[in-house]
């Protein structure tokens, strides 16, 4: 595990996080917040669709925010284990894992976190029996949706390498890509980045939900923050949900608004944090 959790640093330091602020507009000797997000999609798209939040934050903290991401899942869970953060808009079973290691929980998105199956309009796949002997590529190891998505398609009685070829791709952005351009049969995903996608993705794509249902994505604050800051960014976090700019974001988003994280999301986690720290050692 130190070995990949190394190699993963090495990728995050190779590949620059991009960072997104802007300090003209707050006290220049005020310590930017850093933000975090999980690279479920190209760097791009993510700053673009956070944007709302961080001019939020922003404004509500009166202190420069800063956006980032990481290279890969593995980069993005080396910068949570590292600390190198104080606010993380992260996966549940990362989140779970931060929390569980004394990081603050804030909040996390309303829906339900459920992984789909991604495949092209009238490919005649309408279940995971459809499968045998197709290709099926995941975002990655390490996603709360692929983790789900490999046990669903095993309690089918489907095995990866046997009854379907895997492949692995960078984000859920490009595992979706490679379905509408013919380069798989179906993706292990969740709804987020299918209706985060352009229209002309989206219309070549039908979804087929799991019965899994997992909380989303987790809001956590870094435990060396003061109390009165975590307070604060909490307090911004809700203002930001109550604003235009945020009810815009969180329904073109999909995710519906904050709710508390709760001991029933974090009991609901813990199999997944396993599961995905053996995948991590191998």
């Amino acid at each position: 595990m130190r070995q990949i959790i190394k190699r993963a640093v090495m990728i995050s330091a190779l590949i620059p996080l991009l960072f997104i602020h802007a300090a003209s507009a707050t006290a220049s000797d005020t310590p930017p917040l850093r933000v975090i997000l999980l690279p479920y999609s190209n760097t791009v798209t993510l700053m673009k669709v956070h944007q709302p939040l961080r001019l939020h934050l922003q404004d509500k903290l009166q202190r420069p925010v800063e956006l980032f991401t990481s290279a890969d899942f593995p980069g993005h869970f080396a910068n949570i284990r590292q600390g190198e953060f104080d606010l993380a808009v992260t996966g549940p079973h990362f989140g779970a894992w931060a929390v569980e290691h004394g990081h603050v929980a804030l909040l996390r998105y309303r829906p339900s976190l459920s992984p789909v199956l991604a495949v092209r309009r009238g490919s005649g796949i309408t279940g995971p029996n459809d499968l045998r002997g197709k290709v099926v590529v995941l975002s990655n190891r390490l996603s709360t949706s692929s983790l789900g998505g490999e046990h669903w398609l095993s309690g089918q009685g489907l095995i990866a390498g046997k009854d379907y070829t895997l492949k692995v791709s960078p984000t859920h952005t490009s595992a979706i890509m490679a379905v509408t351009m013919g380069e798989a049969d179906a993706a292990i995903t969740t709804h987020t980045p299918i209706q985060q996608s352009p229209e002309d993705i989206r219309s070549k794509i039908a979804e087929i939900v799991s019965p899994i249902s997992l909380p989303h994505l987790f809001t956590v604050a870094n435990s060396r923050l003061a109390a009165g800051e975590v307070s604060a960014i909490r307090e911004a976090l809700l203002s930001f949900e109550a604003s235009d700019a945020g009810k815009a974001f969180f329904t073109e988003t999909g995710y519906l608004g904050y709710t508390p994280l709760s001991v029933t999301d974090m009991d609901a986690m813990r199999p997944y944090v396993d599961m995905f720290l053996r995948n991590l050692d191998q």
